[in-house]
């Protein structure tokens, strides 16, 4: 009797779950549009390109506050990669090769005016690094918001194998949940409470509790486009793929420096431990380690990074050649 209760939970729950999918389309549109097969955001009319790159299962709505402070100086583009926010499903390998080829492709079909400024958090420090290395002409500056190094992920050790494969485990798992609708009853729970408060029972697990903060910095209208994208299973297979990449994509990192003469801004957390601030330093020729803020500094502190990327613009401008009359 029991096994045929459960049975019939499950199945009310894919049927509300398809019915909630049809739903959100309808609510939450595209906030951009589709270039060259990628969901692009872009926000401001004028002034210089910069394009960002979102961290590791991250859309185009993380960028929501920085491109807001730069809205009046610059022209701004956020995207989600294949796979997420509102792009259309991956193909092929998730390698650094791929997903630079991907963001040339929609750089070059936006027709911006290049060079552009590349910023990119976490894990899309690693795609603008290795763009800037395979595409300098199309690059001013990088702004790298609190980055992830090579040598996090490669060669990876065995605690580092056990947190990957945990985590990725962990993604198909929450992927079959969502089928069923357990993962949109979670975060329909944690968003009711607001405030960073994930409740008594997801605030159990500490990834809960960094989940519920850092959401809690986002602009309240966002935050309901973004649950409902968090929602879906597609979302937990792109970040199971990307998960596992995370080793070979350190090594294509590795492989590929960024190119002399390209001005980098590197604004670290100041929870980073000593070893990771002198990487920082030693990727930049200019580095911030902002007091107060972790992990997520561009929600943390919106306006600073925005002045990072302005400042880029100004150290690219002096050490460009100069034409002579």
């Amino acid at each position: 009797m029991w096994i045929a209760a459960l049975a019939a939970v499950v199945v009310a729950g894919i049927v509300t779950q398809a019915v909630c999918v049809r739903r959100d389309g309808r609510r939450f549109p595209p906030p951009g549009r589709l270039i060259g097969g990628l969901h692009v955001r872009g926000i401001g009319s004028r002034g210089p390109a910069v394009v960002f790159e979102a961290g590791i299962a991250a859309t185009c709505l993380n960028w929501s506050r920085v491109q807001a402070e730069l809205s009046t100086r610059a022209q701004t583009f956020s995207y989600d990669r294949a796979g997420l926010g509102w792009s259309p499903p991956a193909h092929g390998e998730r390698s650094l090769r791929r997903l630079t080829d991907d963001l040339h492709r929609l750089i070059h079909n936006l027709d911006l005016t290049r060079p552009v400024v590349l910023t990119g958090h976490s894990f899309g420090t690693f795609v603008v690094r290795v763009y800037a290395h395979r595409f300098p002409e199309d690059v001013s500056a990088l702004v790298l918001v609190d980055p992830v190094t090579p040598e996090e992920f490669s060669p990876p050790g065995l605690r580092m194998r056990v947190r990957l494969g945990r985590a990725w485990l962990l993604s198909y798992v929450a992927a079959a949940l969502a089928v069923c609708g357990v993962v949109r009853l979670g975060l329909w729970g944690l968003l009711r409470r607001g405030g960073g408060n994930p409740g008594p029972v997801l605030g159990i697990h500490p990834a809960m509790r960094r989940m519920a903060a850092e959401v809690a910095k986002l602009p309240h209208d966002l935050v309901p486009a973004l649950a409902a994208r968090w929602s879906e299973p597609r979302f937990f297979r792109e970040l199971a793929a990307a998960i596992a990449s995370l080793p070979s994509c350190a090594a294509e990192a590795a492989r590929q420096p960024i190119p002399a003469g390209i001005p980098v801004v590197v604004l670290s957390g100041s929870h980073q431990p000593p070893a990771l601030l002198a990487a920082h330093r030693a990727l930049a020729t200019g580095h911030i380690v902002v007091q107060g803020s972790a992990h997520w500094i561009h929600l943390d502190r919106p306006s600073l990074v925005a002045d990072a990327v302005l400042g880029s613009l100004l150290e690219y401008d002096r050490s460009a050649p100069q034409s002579k009359p």
